[in-house]
């Protein structure tokens, strides 16, 4: 009998599927896709803040508003604090006689923060003789249109920040600390320039500003970072408007 030889099943080697690289047609397409998408979200978001910018603008000019109507009201002076570090507007009043001192702190009134005390003990050692009293401001609720309290302040709002606030006490303009704005009864304020921006924008033509009348409190916004109006040199400036600053 011949030896049988022991029979083996190879086992079927897996066929190989075509692979295939995507073509340049294939490529670009996705590039652009990805270009497109990229663009509306960058162009999104920069509408949404540019949006917020105008929404804190109004704000703003409807808070001067209210504090200059406000003041004849309640025949009281009335001031905006225009807190730059924490991008808050806040309304507050006095029941004291404000007597507005250019390059003053605070513009006359008593130190809210320890920057303004430091600075005002400063200016005290330097200056000689009695020194008129300074007005102690409150914090009101009258500023909110929703809000029931609204003496913390309103917020600018997410990615909007103060650039500037140039008042005629304080020509130069701040960009950080504590910016005043004040109002008196019988319908007076000050100039003022109050600039906003975006965040992390350095461009000044990005930003807002909203100018302030002294005589009648009306408000101008405008694009770009503007500052305050000068005074009119015509002969139609009345005492009032001197008084001003």
């Amino acid at each position: 009998m011949t030896p049988t030889m022991p029979f083996s099943i190879n086992p079927p080697r897996p066929i190989r599927r075509a692979q295939r690289g995507l073509t340049l047609i294939e490529l670009l397409v996705t590039i652009a896709i990805i270009a497109f998408v990229t663009t509306a979200v960058v162009l999104g978001s920069g509408a949404v803040v540019n949006s917020r910018m105008r929404g804190a603008a109004s704000m703003i000019s409807g808070a001067i508003r209210i504090a200059f109507t406000r003041a004849s009201a309640t025949s009281r002076p009335n001031r905006l604090v225009f807190d730059i570090e924490n991008s808050k507007v806040i309304l507050e009043e006095t029941n004291d006689n404000v007597l507005v001192q250019k390059g003053d702190a605070t513009g006359g009134a008593e130190a809210g923060t320890p920057e303004e005390r430091d600075a005002l003990a400063q200016a005290s050692r330097i200056l000689k003789g009695p020194q008129a009293p300074r007005a102690r401001f409150t914090p009101v609720k009258a500023l909110g249109f929703d809000d029931p309290d609204t003496s913390g302040g309103r917020s600018l709002g997410q990615g909007v920040k103060f650039r500037k606030v140039e008042t005629a006490h304080s020509p130069e303009g701040q960009a950080s600390g504590r910016a005043y704005l004040y109002f008196w009864p019988g319908g007076q304020t000050e100039r003022a320039s109050i600039q906003l921006m975006t965040t992390g924008s350095q461009r000044a033509e990005d930003g807002i500003s909203i100018l302030v009348s002294p005589l009648t409190g009306r408000v101008r916004t405008v694009g770009g970072s503007k500052s305050m109006d000068p005074l009119r040199d015509d002969g139609s400036s009345s005492e009032r408007e001197e008084r001003a600053f």
